[in-house]
């Protein structure tokens, strides 16, 4: 598997950070979100979320952080992210990537969105926990010091925020990703589950899907590298044999990221001019169909060359004040 960061990063991170190979924390915290607590959901108002914090962390050195915003699936626990902390670990020990803190909330079927139904998530990560997590831990308060991770229905909130929060994130990694170019299947959560209204509203699914964000994107200055990872055995929704028409295999993920990637980086968004046969201008992603299925066969290799393809393509590493 070809990493862009390894041959780069080594040497310097090895020769700064001196870690052991495992993470010195984490933990689970909560916090009170004045979204939550003022929105519609009388059972929202605190946000938990999972803390990482590396091996040699110092809150009171003169280091400064990247941070990584991991965004669960669906019904999606504090433990969601429980799989990839030992690769996490592992990469930091051996210079892969290098220390890096970990913020994983926690927001149940949300979809990453505000709604009715899961309260508003989305309003209380941007407004409520990125401010909470610059305030009261040692990170790189900008852009370049933050990335997003999400796997299935966390893929859709990372292309999401990536695409109307570009002043917010220097990158981010899709494994998975629950993603439709167009309306999602009568069976999806995005339509069963109150996310994008209950009942389900087409019209809210169609302002916050992706191509609705592609054009005020395009027209901003800051580009996000996307890495864009499924399975060629991903969730395959002719399975679910249900309220589906025949050619149901044009919702599954595999085919959903293929029309993500091509959207963002061969489709010239920008509206640029080039001359036959150049390369036509796109915005930053890398895709990768590879062997395995809607799992941690797929997202496991994909969160670790995800995090390598972040650090070599604007997340900054570490800083000294």
């Amino acid at each position: 598997m070809f990493n862009p960061a390894r041959g780069l990063l080594v040497p310097a991170l090895i020769g700064t950070f001196m870690v052991p190979a495992i993470a010195q924390e984490v933990s689970v915290e909560t916090m009170a979100s004045p979204a939550l607590a003022s929105d519609d959901n009388p059972e929202t108002g605190d946000l938990s979320y999972t803390l990482y914090l590396p091996a040699g962390y110092e809150a009171d050195g003169d280091t400064r952080y990247p941070v990584l915003y991991l965004l669960h699936g669906s019904g999606g626990e504090a433990d969601a992210w429980d799989d990839f902390w030992p690769i996490l670990d592992s990469m930091i020990a051996e210079g892969t990537v290098p220390p890096v803190i970990a913020v994983a909330p926690v927001t149940g079927n949300s979809y990453w969105v505000d709604s009715a139904a899961f309260g508003a998530a989305e309003t209380a990560v941007k407004k409520d926990l990125i401010p909470h997590i610059d305030e009261t831990l040692p990170t790189i308060a900008e852009r370049d010091g933050r990335a997003l991770v999400g796997f299935s229905m966390g893929g859709y909130g990372a292309a999401r925020y990536g695409l109307a929060y570009p002043d917010l994130f220097a990158a981010a990694t899709l494994l998975s990703p629950a993603l439709q170019q167009g309306q999602p299947p009568a069976t999806a959560g995005a339509v069963s589950r109150g996310s994008f209204g209950d009942p389900y509203d087409p019209t809210r699914w169609d302002e916050l899907n992706y191509p609705a964000l592609i054009g005020p994107y395009a027209a901003q200055d800051h580009r996000v590298p996307f890495f864009i990872v499924a399975g060629d055995d991903d969730w395959n929704h002719l399975s679910e044999k249900e309220d589906l028409p025949a050619d149901a295999t044009k919702y599954n993920m595999e085919v959903q990221a293929v029309a993500f990637y091509t959207a963002l980086h061969r489709e010239n968004i920008f509206d640029a001019e080039f001359e036959k046969w150049e390369e036509v201008p796109a915005s930053p992603a890398e895709l990768r169909i590879v062997d395995g299925g809607h799992g941690m066969d797929v997202w496991a290799g994909g969160f670790s060359e995800g995090l390598a393809y972040m650090f070599a393509n604007g997340l900054s590493a570490p800083t000294q004040d």
